[in-house]
């Protein structure tokens, strides 16, 4: 059974790129470009993976994902985040245990290596 990722970002080009990739690898892809359509297409789908941008214009992707962990019937997949954020400016930011708490996955760094995403994302659902 091949796994459901869903991409959350706001920016057309990278979801573009990110779906493009992963399709190729064989995954079912579903995007959304803000919280409220995130935890919309949420209901009633299997995601196994969400890749989440942290810096959105309506919600953060941080607190989407407090959202999803939190809520009554709270995601329990994989997060992986993805930002231009660096991981040290997140960690002044939110905490060094923030990661952690939210159980983050995986910190990957826009702009990303092609090749590294999909070996990165390969790990996290094998």
């Amino acid at each position: 059974m091949q796994s459901k990722i869903m991409i959350v970002d706001d920016e057309e080009d990278t979801v573009g790129l990110i779906r493009t990739l992963l399709k190729k690898e064989g995954y079912d892809v579903v995007t959304a470009s803000s919280a409220s359509e995130c935890l919309r297409k949420l209901k009633g789908d299997e995601i196994d993976l969400i890749l989440l941008d942290i810096l959105m214009p309506e919600t953060s992707g941080r607190d989407l994902c407090i959202k999803l962990r939190k809520n009554r019937e709270p995601y329990r997949g994989k997060i992986i985040y993805l930002s231009v954020m660096e991981p040290l400016e997140y960690r002044k930011k939110y905490g060094k245990e923030d990661l952690q708490k939210l159980n983050i996955s995986d910190y990957i760094t826009k702009p990303f290596d092609n090749r590294d995403l999909i070996r990165r994302v390969g790990a996290i659902l094998a």
